[in-house]
């Protein structure tokens, strides 16, 4: 059996880490007002978590708990969701700019159903399987 992937390889946490390059190239060109500011926070905040979540999740090895911080990591990528149009509401920063890091956050939200759906299926089959006994087809010789 192949060596699992280290979190760093895994392309789920790759495109996480571009929405936060993406994030951070945008909240750099944020107008210092209040609002700015506000946002430039929670938007990073937001953005980082998704990555330290997948990381989390994996390092614990478990397929619920690796469940859970796939969760989080959703919740998360859906803050960020919620700040970008808010930085699109509030008209402070070109609407291009803000597009580009909607979109790689959209990737990673598909790519998080998918993974949280693969892993749940993985669950409930290992689930299904527990406590009870299989045997291979076999034949047995008797001595009569």
């Amino acid at each position: 059996m192949g060596q699992a992937l280290n979190y760093r390889d895994l392309p789920l946490y790759q495109k996480a880490r571009e929405v936060v390059m993406e994030v951070n190239r945008l909240i750099s060109t944020l107008p210092r007002t209040a609002q700015g500011r506000a946002i430039e926070g929670q938007l990073f905040r937001a953005a980082a978590s998704v990555g330290a979540n997948i990381a989390e999740g994996r390092g614990r090895h478990i397929g619920k708990e690796y469940l859970l911080f796939l969760y989080y990591a959703r919740g998360s990528a859906n803050e960020v969701d919620h700040w970008l149009h808010t930085l699109l509401d509030c008209k402070l920063c070109p609407s291009q700019q803000v597009q580009k890091a909607l979109d790689l956050n959209d990737e990673v939200l598909k790519m998080l159903s998918a993974a949280s759906s693969s892993l749940r299926q993985k669950i409930e089959a290992d689930m299904s399987g527990k406590g009870r006994l299989k045997e291979d087809e076999a034949d047995y010789d008797f001595d009569l």
